[in-house]
């Protein structure tokens, strides 16, 4: 009979706890606020944001939100890079999926002309006028940069070759068609300066067992590194150049030698267990607070602990020592299961977009929210420029800034952030 009546009462307390759990959940609006959310002009890092207006057409908007450019001839997807000329350099998707409805209410014109037939590499001036165009071996994909010398540098997918599939353990897996990436280099010209493929030089038989069996590396971020203090110091796995990627599908990252093409330096990570299908690692740039460190999109999928599963963090890891100086995490309140960048700002703040959240907002070292912007669409990639970064936004002229805070309407974060 005590088992019993321990059986009833535990029975009658989970009802209580779900009924209580319920009434809580059904308190909170099924509606939250979009829009610029949280704005404190004086703690914040002042720029034009570049985004994707509904993910498709380039926009540059101002901190509260108002959209001051847009590329209305434009249809991209992933990465765009605005560079100091004022021209856009975008992953385009084409014009297949053009809609006057994925305007701005206003900007839409019966007789666009829509640059960019095919998904290329699209260099564009400030109206929109093509400058620059090329078609990679296969579809360009997540992620691209112009260098200084004016040689792009992107990621796009291959087959890979039977001769090296015979190396398979997995014979179903042997048996199918297997996706990798190339990393390629183009100068202006469209001649390739630079290639590697990865099923030369990765381990075929690290895999991700929960991403299916053809899409083996799933490469999402390149960057070529820039001047840091650790090769100046005489660390030439840094040399200025090498090639660093992403590797979302191995939950590594990995630094290329240029001149040699051997992996010079992975990392796997340690914290929470090591990192969950991870984007946009980056070595901060030069005059930058945290220079020569590499920031990381830990999204938290995908993971070797059960621990992460399900939980976002940002970290900035010291390359030489793999050591964690700083970290964003919020617990179960910050989680992007795909997609997702961070950028380090001029006063040290970061700017971060949890794409599957909705949301992208500027922290402080402390990790407290200074800036929000959540839009009716899931942001993807967005890249904040200084108000004098190009002559065009010096025209502009600084916009005026007009605080906001709806913060006190809503539930607030727990977790921690730690330099």
């Amino acid at each position: 009979m005590k088992v019993i009546a321990v059986l009833i009462a535990t029975f009658l307390v989970n009802i209580g706890t779900m009924i209580l759990f319920t009434s809580l959940a059904n308190a909170w609006p099924s509606v939250h606020p979009s829009g610029v959310t949280v704005y404190k002009p004086d703690r914040c890092a002042g720029g034009y944001l570049l985004e994707f207006y509904r993910r498709r057409i380039p926009m540059l908007m101002d901190m509260n939100g108002n959209i001051v450019h847009i590329w209305e001839n434009v249809r991209g997807i992933g990465r765009m890079q605005l560079l100091n000329n004022g021209n856009l350099v975008v992953i385009s998707r084409g014009a297949a999926d053009d809609r006057s409805d994925l305007l701005p209410p206003g900007e839409d014109e019966p007789e666009l002309v829509i640059v960019g037939e095919e998904a290329t590499m699209l260099e564009v001036d400030w109206d929109g006028n093509k400058v620059w165009e090329y078609k990679p071996p296969s579809r360009p994909h997540h992620d691209f940069k112009r260098l200084d010398n004016g040689n792009t540098i992107m990621i796009h997918a291959e087959l890979v070759p039977d001769e090296y599939k015979a190396a398979i353990e997995d014979p179903k897996r042997r048996a199918a068609p297997i996706k990798a990436d190339c990393i390629l280099e183009v100068n202006m010209k469209g001649e390739t300066v630079w290639e590697w493929h990865e099923y030369e030089h990765l381990d075929i038989n690290h895999y991700s067992k929960t991403d299916g069996l053809a899409d083996w590396t799933h490469t999402n971020t390149v960057q070529a590194l820039p001047p840091n203090h650790w090769y100046d110091e005489g660390d030439k796995r840094f040399k200025p150049g090498n090639v660093l990627i992403s590797v979302r599908n191995q939950n590594t990252i990995y630094i290329i030698d240029r001149e040699s093409k051997e992996i010079v330096w992975s990392y796997t990570g340690k914290y929470k267990g090591g990192l969950g299908h991870q984007h946009e690692p980056h070595m901060i740039e030069p005059d930058l607070p945290g220079a020569g460190n590499i920031l990381i999109f830990d999204n938290g999928i995908g993971c070797r602990s059960i621990a992460h599963e399900g939980r976002s963090y940002i970290l900035e890891i010291n390359p030489v020592t793999k050591k964690t100086v700083w970290m964003y995490d919020k617990g179960h309140r910050f989680y992007s299961a795909t997609a997702g960048v961070q950028q380090r700002l001029s006063n040290g703040n970061t700017l971060i977009t949890s794409s599957c959240g909705g949301r992208v907002f500027e922290v402080t070292p402390r990790g407290q929210t200074v800036w929000e912007w959540a839009p009716v669409f899931a942001p993807m990639r967005p890249q904040r420029y200084d108000y004098d970064f190009c002559p065009q936004l010096q025209q502009l002229g600084r916009p005026e800034e007009i605080p906001v805070d709806l913060s006190q309407a809503m539930p607030r974060p727990v977790g921690k952030a730690s330099r």
